[in-house]
């Protein structure tokens, strides 16, 4: 009978918990929609406004344009209006009226999709939810749908898109075929970075041209400063840079001798993880850090003064000195630029990121796919990246760009006109890679010297799981467990501490199926391997 009433009970918490889901779902719409509404309002005046202004050129006014919504599924998107000159450039050019809605956080999209009332476009990464013609609409469809529409997606990029179902409702930002590489001689690769205050370094004498000047440099600082942390870490980028160093894989699968392992069981991560834990053992690193939320955290203590050095990513020293200037503060963060391991090696498995897609509800597909397709294109590509040639860039001969701003630039740099950001809602890696082709930046030069580093194997990034598949459950909670275990490694109080814990971490990783994610992701690899160079072969 105990076991009768407590499964009843359950039942009856889960029907509470699943109402309550439904209600927050359709909340949470309904303030979207709402949300869009009230951006996309405009007086009777200015409505007369607009219909009584007409280009010289014939342009098309602004309430004659198509008027699509558009949610950003990245809560930390420096833009949360689709508002400046360039944004502005590219509804003229489009024909289209854009009005974005930035996430909250990230449960707002699974949020919606449950709802079913979604914008006319999302951007987003997580593809999960949205490759698939339950919610949104294939692109291949939409181009038989609207064949007068010009929208050549490369062979390879629609395979390495492509969802269960054989369709590809998006095209994954920051990825480039290989063919697409040959056509220039210099492609930069970004990533991580290491950087450290200049004045600092000349006081104690201080060089950076291996890993054990790390070990010196923190220990000198520590003892001449005590006021400040030698070194500060980024929320988001971690200690990558080291990991880049010492040949460490990052995340996802790692191929190592011609298997596909998870990363966290690489030969070499027990080694990193052991010299991170050594610096917060001798005072180098604050407790604090390892609790900061945001980005923000690590560039408000790096620019208050309170660290010497940071790791986060390759281009957030220039940015870093914007706002240190901007401050009032009188000293300069240096990126240290050189490779200064010979076990250096940067894993590069990516086949694409966020994506726009086109969703079931939008009330006007064939606009959508027009604004899409631009998006996309060349064109629209380096307008929402670069800004508009002449007037925020040059190209060279060779189709380098040369920038009229700091391209590498703080937000307050470039959020007037809109820049750069919302060309990584759809920018590939060539528009991305060449942009600092041309740039003496410390930026530029870290990049360079990193790009002959790189290993590329996409193939692994097409391994994907599909929602509430198993392997999507291990991924999940290995994402979720790892993030808890790595605190308690990082921080244990000896080295012996930090091995048994690496250990223990490995033990709960195979308790809840490492193993089975592993074998899945071989499985996969083999098939779509032969498949991916076939193409790729076939469309050099």
């Amino acid at each position: 009978m105990i076991q009768l009433r407590n499964l009843s009970n359950n039942l009856q918490e889960e029907n509470k918990m699943k109402n309550a889901k439904r209600f927050l779902a359709a909340a949470l719409a309904a303030t979207l929609v709402l949300s869009m509404s009230a951006c996309g309002s405009k007086t009777d005046s200015q409505k007369s406004e607009e219909k009584d202004t007409t280009k010289a050129t014939g342009e098309a006014t602004t309430s004659e344009r198509a008027k699509l919504t558009m949610f950003v599924d990245e809560a930390w998107w420096p833009y949360d209006s689709w508002n400046g000159a360039i944004p502005e450039e590219f509804n003229k050019r489009a024909n289209v009226d854009i009005q974005v809605t930035r996430a909250a956080d990230d449960k707002q999209l699974p949020m919606l999709v449950a709802s079913g009332d979604l914008p006319d476009l999302i951007d987003s990464y997580r593809y999960q939810y949205l490759a698939n013609d339950k919610t949104c609409i294939p692109f291949d469809t939409l181009q038989s749908q609207y064949p007068d529409v010009k929208f050549p997606v490369h062979s390879v990029l629609q395979f390495v898109n492509k969802a269960s179902d054989g369709h590809y409702y998006s095209i994954g930002c920051g990825y480039s075929p290989n063919s697409e590489y040959k056509k220039y001689d210099k492609i930069l690769t970004e990533g991580p970075g290491f950087f450290y205050r200049e004045d600092i370094a000349k006081e104690l004498g201080l060089n950076f041209n291996s890993l054990a000047d790390l070990d010196t440099a923190f220990a000198k600082v520590k003892t001449a400063h005590p006021e400040m942390s030698p070194v500060a870490f980024n929320y988001i980028h971690g200690f990558g840079w080291l990991r880049q160093m010492m040949g460490v894989p990052t995340s996802n699968y790692y191929n190592e001798d011609g298997n596909l392992v998870w990363y966290i069981r690489a030969k070499n991560q027990l080694e990193y993880y052991k010299k991170v834990n050594e610096w917060y053992r001798l005072g180098y690193i604050s407790a604090d850090n390892f609790a900061f939320q945001t980005e923000d955290d690590t560039q408000k203590m790096a620019v208050s003064g309170k660290a010497f050095a940071v790791f986060s990513y390759d281009n957030h020293a220039d940015n870093y000195n914007t706002a240190v200037k901007a401050n009032g503060g009188d000293f300069n963060f240096k990126l240290v630029t050189d490779v200064i391991s010979d076990k250096a090696q940067k894993y590069d498995s990516f086949a694409g990121g966020r994506g726009l897609y086109i969703t079931k509800n939008s009330k006007n597909a064939e606009a959508a796919y027009k604004t899409v397709a631009y998006a996309y294109g060349d064109e629209g590509m380096k307008l929402l990246m670069w800004g508009i040639e002449g007037e925020d860039y040059t190209l060279d001969s060779k189709g380098y760009p040369t920038f009229k701003y700091d391209f590498q630039g703080d937000n307050s740099v470039l959020q007037p006109r809109g820049l750069k950001y919302w060309g990584w809602l759809v920018h590939n890696a060539i528009v991305t890679g060449i942009a600092d082709a041309n740039s003496n930046s410390q930026t530029a030069q870290a990049r360079v010297s990193i790009t002959k580093y790189v290993k590329h194997d996409p193939v692994i990034g097409m391994i994907r799981f599909a929602t509430d598949s198993e392997e999507s459950v291990i991924n999940n909670k290995l994402i979720e467990m790892i993030k808890a275990e790595e605190a308690r490694i990082l921080m244990a109080d000896s080295e012996q501490a930090c091995e048994a814990a690496y250990n223990d971490m490995i033990k709960k990783a195979d308790s809840i199926g490492m193993a089975k994610l592993e074998k899945y992701g071989n499985e996969t690899y083999t098939k779509l391997k032969p498949e991916y160079e076939k193409i790729a072969d076939n469309a050099e």
